[in-house]
This record gives C-alpha cells, structure tokens and sequence, in this order.
C-alpha cells in the first residue's frame, strides 16, 4: 500500500466515519496482507478500541486474520455481518473483481460502507497478476453493478502527492442500501449469478439458492449518507500549498525517473 492511498483512507474515516467512532463496528480490510517492502495498512488507519479488526487475504500472512480458501467465494465471512470493507490496492490484482466487488456487497451490513483504491496508471506489479487499471468511470459503473450507492469517487489525474503519483489512485466509496425481503433476494441472485460466470461452465451449486427465500442484512450502526467529495477537498487542500511550477516540476522529475528507470532495464523486460 503506497503513500498517496494511506492518506485516502485516512480521509475516508475522517469524512465518513466520525459520527461512529464510538459504536461498536466490524471493519474488514480485503487484501490486507502486508508484503515484503511494505509497511503501510489499512489497520493502522482503521484502529479503534471499538471496532473489530479483521484482515483478509487469499493466504495466511502478515496482517491476515482469514485466509479464504476461494477468492471470489468468502464462505468464511458470513453475509451482512461487516460495517466497513476498506480494500486497497487489490482490484488491479483480481482477474475477477466484478465478482470482488459482489462478494464485499454481500457482506456489508445495510448501510455499511465500501472504501475502495485502485491504480489508475502506473507500472505493472505482480501479486501474483497484475490486469487491470481504473479510470473515472469504473468505479461508479462496479456500484450500479453491484447495486451500491456510489457516494464519491475520484482519479488523482492532478499531481497533488509528491510520491507515487504514477499510480493515479482510483478511489471510491459506496453504501449499502437497506433492502427488504424482496429486494434480498433480488440481490442475493444477482450475487449468484455473477459469482457463477467465472468457469467455463456454470457452477450449479451457486445457481441452486435461485428465487429461495432470503433474509434481509442486519442494519448497521451507520446512517445513511451523501457523498461529501473527500478526496476533491483533500486534493485542493494538498494542491493550496503549491504552485503551478511545483506541480509541473513533479511531473516532470517523475518523467526523468521513468527514463531511469528505461535506460537501467534490458530491452527484454521492458513493458511500456
């Protein structure tokens, strides 16, 4: 987890999180695993005497509380029993994460909320695949997919960090609506169904709950929310410290170590 996506968090809970710093909340971090190299995590974002801590990862590690034995089916993590998913860093490394993002629905309370980063440029980095990036309409597209209120969600285009604006972070939050029976179910066989198309052939076995009966979540202890455009005004907060030269000189320093960068690398292992 790099620099620029820590301080997103950090606005995250900031802006949608300090009307519930004192209730009792289930935060779970997807792909929290700390790697070699690394050092920033959502935990130490998210801490709070209050609240559960539960990482989740695809295996045991550092920082992982439960290792899933399938990545897009966490029958580890019951359905409506977490507040916040924070997940950063992880869907450019999901072949999947249209099925990512159903299973982080399916385990939110109602109105628990989602906060997602993803890169939005940059180098590719394998953990282990490396497939994909997200521009200003993706994450708003994953919310209606997914049938979640997108609250805010922004690309750092402008150069507002010092470090890491390679990545162009890719930040989103969404909320869970508060669904009755009906809609439950609704929602649970959209989950399924997309949860199925990722094999050649269909898996039965996830079709087969189908138009059954389905409990509406829990609610939780957050309400329901606007959007309060957080990451726009931690970006002007960032950019009012700086000129236009300063700015532009970033870019440009970025630029010189990307030709390093080129120069140092056989031609073989180049990937522009």
């Amino acid at each position: 987890m790099h620099a620029s996506a820590n301080d997103k968090a950090r606005v995250f809970r900031k802006a949608y999180l300090a009307e519930v710093e004192t209730a009792q909340l289930t935060v779970l971090d997807v792909g929290s695993a700390i790697v070699d190299g690394q050092s920033l995590s959502n935990r130490d974002v998210m801490t709070n005497p209050a609240w559960t801590l539960r990482g989740m990862d695809i295996e045991p590690g550092l920082n992982v509380d439960i290792a899933v034995a399938d990545p897009y089916d966490w029958k580890e993590i019951a359905t409506g029993s977490v507040d916040v998913v924070t997940c950063s860093e992880v869907f450019e490394h999901a072949e999947f994460f249209w099925i990512t993002m159903l299973e982080i629905s399916r385990v939110l309370k109602g109105n628990g909320l989602a906060f997602i980063t993803s890169p939005g440029g940059g180098p590719r980095h394998r953990f282990p695949v490396d497939c994909w990036r997200f521009y200003d309409d993706g994450f708003p597209a994953l919310a209606r997919y997914a049938g979640l209120n997108l609250l805010e969600a922004q690309v750092q285009w402008v150069p507002a960090y010092r470090k890491g604006i390679q990545w162009r972070d890719s930040s989103a939050v969404m909320q869970k609506p508060v669904l009755d029976a009906e809609a439950a179910r609704l929602d649970a066989a959209r989950i399924a169904i997309g949860k199925s198309l990722r094999n050649p052939r269909p898996e039965l076995t996830e079709l087969q709950t189908l138009g059954a009966p389905v409990s509406p979540a829990p609610l939780s202890a957050i309400p329901a929310m606007t959007g309060k455009s957080a990451f726009a005004a931690r970006e002007a907060e960032l950019l009012a410290g700086s000129s236009v030269f300063v700015r532009k000189a970033r870019l440009v320093l970025r630029q010189l170590r990307e030709a390093r960068r080129i120069i140092a690398t056989p031609m073989r292992d180049l990937h522009l």
